[in-house]
């Protein structure tokens, strides 16, 4: 049987499993391509050797514009902006590049095509590939681009083929884990005959082939399979499979420790009539938000349905009726999950005026309500300010000054950071806030750096907490840069950054700390649904609605799993999650800097 004709027996929800995962692409590497500015270089070798260390060439080294407009397009890509990407690589002369960056360009060429969906195409860019010459990184990228073209196509042992190379360049063990586990999901579509054709040599590839002929077997009556397994182990002793990866493969843990990268499976078929009802306004202030978060329920919605039967999403709007009755409606429809409501009002009224008879995700936070079937989470300040906080202080600093908005939303953003500050043993020195619609922050700048305090003479670090707009931080980061002042360090609220990368206007953003969702970092968040591989649901949002997107997942994908939460955290898209003795569910976020324009996450606050 040949490969392409495998394309017939593979079942959708493989193809669906890898449609969702085409442009995580980087988050194997173990320096991901979407932080780097430079490109490395280095001559072929027929054999993969040890490289001296040696400077690495940047883009903005070379001769001519081409290498620019091509560091362009990486970057343009990597933020998830295709579009974008291919207008810079229509600038790129590619008959002027030398071979390695003539690779570089096939390859964001392939990365480009396989984003919008289209393999063949792919295919035909990626072949023009020498992976020999690239950059380790790019040769992940590289292998794995392939694989998923190939899986697209159906062609499952050329994909596999991908994968077995794309293994040996892999070194961190739960990249490695995770490409094993690809590789037997891969081979598990194919018939039994074709698992056990025989091979004149014991290679690799049939290795994976005669360990994919037991495991589906595994469930047959009577089938030894710890017996057969040990078989196949004296005979491949040495295959990539005999680590502790087959056990893991073999036995995956409970629901309540896996991560964001495997939703929520029923062990069961849903009820007939069984829903899942999602109360969200279609009208209103609200409508936007709600936008993006069903935007994101669906699309983790449509994953889990891709590998088991989930119960269908049912919409109402929260705004057509009073919100007890539309959730007794949703109730008398068959929901046994509601997720929703998102206005605090709509879930004050609820928790005060019902008795919830089936679990509610509120998607949003009212401060001191409890209710027994109501689990309050949202994209909560109070969780921004805890962490950012927690940040500041373990960098050591001990004396703060506040610069927040004169706005209702930001005195509770100032009672939030004080309250987080004071927490943890900090003292406030300072405050100022400003007008949103002003973009001059000296003044308050030199107030606010004036607030200085010193022991011994010796002046103190001041941690000044901001909250400010993309555009506002814009604005205020120039200020601060020139105000002539070292002893302070920037610490700034997650409002300061969309989402959405945009490396030439935020290069003055350097050294400004926040603290944010581990989506929008790809270093952060390895899970099927990352930002990268969900680009075409947010692209065309606004700024203020990108985030909520990864609400959306989480909501979906914790429904299901309210009760195992309060024992063990979830790996969410917005934050490790945990359920906290009022029902609401606090995230701990990561927290990053600027570099080159780039936010680079630097990990968790512990």
């Amino acid at each position: 049987m040949s490969d392409r004709k495998l394309a017939a027996i593979m079942p959708r929800r493989i193809l669906s499993c890898w449609i969702f995962g085409l442009l995580f692409l980087a988050a194997c590497s173990e320096q991901p391509v979407k932080n780097k500015t430079q490109l490395e270089v280095r001559p072929q070798t027929s054999a993969r050797k040890a490289k001296p260390a040696e400077p690495p060439r940047s883009y903005r080294m070379a001769d001519n514009q081409n290498s620019l407009h091509l560091l362009d397009a990486d970057t343009r890509l990597q933020a998830g902006d295709s579009q974008a990407a291919q207008k810079a690589l229509d600038k790129v002369n590619a008959g002027e590049l030398p071979p390695e960056l003539f690779s570089k360009y096939k390859l964001i060429e392939g990365q480009i095509a396989l984003s919008m969906g289209d393999a063949e195409l792919a295919l035909k860019k990626l072949e023009g590939v020498r992976p020999a010459i690239l950059t380790d990184a790019d040769q992940i990228a590289y292998y794995q681009s392939m694989a998923f073209v190939h899986a697209l196509l159906g062609d499952v042992l050329p994909s596999v083929r991908a994968r077995l190379k794309l293994g040996r360049l892999l070194q961190k063990p739960e990249q490695q884990k995770q490409n094993i586990i690809a590789i037997l999901d891969a081979l598990s579509v194919l018939p039994i005959e074709t698992l056990g054709a025989s091979s004149p040599i014991a290679d690799e590839l049939s290795g994976w082939m005669s360990l994919a002929k037991i495991l589906k077997q595994r469930d047959v009556a009577g089938f030894d399979t710890a017996g057969q397994i040990q078989q196949w182990r004296q005979m491949f002793p040495g295959h990539p499979a005999n680590a502790d990866y087959l056990h893991a493969y073999l036995n995956p843990p409970p629901i309540a420790q896996q991560t964001a990268e495997a939703p929520q499976q029923p062990a069961q078929p849903p009820s007939p009539g069984a829903i899942v009802a999602v109360l969200l306004p279609n009208s209103g202030s609200y409508a936007s938000a709600a936008k993006a978060i069903k935007e994101g329920l669906t699309v983790a919605h449509r994953l889990a349905a891709s590998a088991a039967p989930q119960m269908p999403l049912k919409f109402y709007d929260s705004e057509k009726d009073d919100i007890v009755n539309v959730y007794r409606q949703a109730v008398s429809d068959g929901a046994k999950q509601v997720i929703g409501p998102l206005v605090k009002e709509q879930i004050q009224s609820l928790a005060q005026a019902a008795e919830l008879s089936v679990p509610v995700l509120a998607l949003n936070h009212v401060e001191n309500l409890s209710k027994t079937n109501l689990y309050q989470f949202g994209l909560s300040p109070i969780d921004d300010a805890e962490q950012l906080a927690l940040k500041a202080k373990r960098d050591g600093q001990q004396n703060a000054v506040l610069l927040t908005p004169d706005t209702n939303q930001g005195q509770r953003i100032r009672h939030y950071l004080m309250s987080a500050w004071q927490a943890n043993g900090g003292a406030v020195v300072g405050m100022e806030s400003y007008d949103p619609k002003q973009h001059d922050f000296a003044a308050i700048v030199k107030t606010l750096l004036s607030s200085s305090v010193s022991v011994n003479g010796q002046k103190q670090s001041l941690a000044l907490f901001v909250s400010v707009t993309p555009e506002l931080a814009r604005e205020l980061a120039p200020q601060l840069k020139y105000s002539q002042n070292s002893e302070f360090s920037v610490y700034a609220m997650p409002n300061l950054y969309s989402g959405r990368q945009n490396p030439v206007r935020d290069s003055e953003l350097g050294k400004i700390n926040f603290c944010d969702l581990p989506w929008v970092f790809a270093d952060a968040y390895t899970g099927q649904l990352s930002q990268q591989a969900v680009q075409n649901t947010w692209q065309s949002l606004s700024d203020s609605q990108i985030k909520l997107v990864a609400l959306g997942i989480d909501a979906y994908n914790l429904i299901g799993q309210l009760g195992q939460i309060a024992n063990a955290p979830y790996a969410g898209a917005t934050g490790r999650l945990s359920l906290n003795n009022e029902n609401r569910i606090t995230r701990k976020l990561v927290c990053a800097q600027f570099k080159a324009g780039v936010p680079v996450a630097s990990g968790f606050v512990e």
